[in-house]
């Protein structure tokens, strides 16, 4: 007689993993596709975001040996997701890497603060991936670029740094960019230390005025792809 055992997991956040790894050009161009990496960027305009209970029919059965008995038992995993979870739609205004076959998009995004901060503005740059055993679209967490258009017609954001002080170097000698007027990106510096101010918001990209970071340097489609998948996206 089979024995069904309750095996209940807490987990302390929702970190999705891709098996693919990053084997793109770092002169990648706007609009290329390449199978080996599992990402999706794209400038995306707001449609709907929803909140919705993650933990809903949150029930697996999946089998297993005993390892006394050696019989094949029923085991039920409970996954308790403890973000915040959002059913986002938005219209694909703009590929970046690997196209997207529809002009709009669904996905799932996981926040553990509360609304995610992308959601904030109509239009972005947004990163997702695929999870192809259940064929649906998921949000890289916290992963975002606020996107702007020159005279031109032309997209364009600012670089973006973390405590990587790898991804500092890598842009300092990768990121040529361009003077750009950033007036209303500030970033308040109260919390920060000046050695961790430097690593956030080094003077080559932003200007510190009044206590806040301002991005001075612009960085085209193209050389922010690159920057990503070199930094934020290594280790996909």
């Amino acid at each position: 007689m089979k024995t069904i055992r309750i095996v209940i997991l807490a987990l302390l956040s929702t970190f999705i993993s891709c098996n693919s790894s990053i084997k793109a050009s770092k002169n990648i161009s706007v609009g290329n596709r390449n199978d080996s990496i599992n990402l999706y960027a794209f400038i995306g305009e707001k449609i709907s975001v929803e909140e919705f209970n993650p933990n809903i029919n949150n029930k697996v059965i999946e089998k297993e040996i005993d390892e006394e008995t050696g019989d094949s038992v029923s085991v039920i995993r409970t996954h308790f997701v403890t973000d915040n979870a959002f059913r986002c739609k938005y219209k694909v205004v703009k590929n970046i890497l690997n196209n997207l076959s529809n002009d709009t998009i669904e996905f799932l995004a996981y926040d553990h603060y509360g609304k995610p901060s992308f959601s904030e503005k109509d239009s972005v740059i947004l990163y997702i991936s695929k999870n192809k055993k259940d064929n649906y679209y998921f949000h890289q967490k916290y992963q975002y670029d606020k996107v702007f258009k020159d005279k031109n017609g032309n997209y364009y954001s600012y670089p973006k740094f973390s405590k990587d002080i790898e991804d500092l170097k890598y842009a300092k000698e990768n990121i040529k960019g361009f003077k750009a007027n950033f007036k209303d990106e500030k970033f308040n510096l109260n919390n920060l230390s000046p050695e961790v101010r430097k690593v956030y918001y080094p003077g080559e990209f932003y200007e510190i005025k009044n206590n806040f970071a301002i991005p001075i340097k612009g960085v085209y489609l193209n050389e922010l792809i690159n920057y990503r998948l070199k930094t934020s996206f290594k280790d996909l």
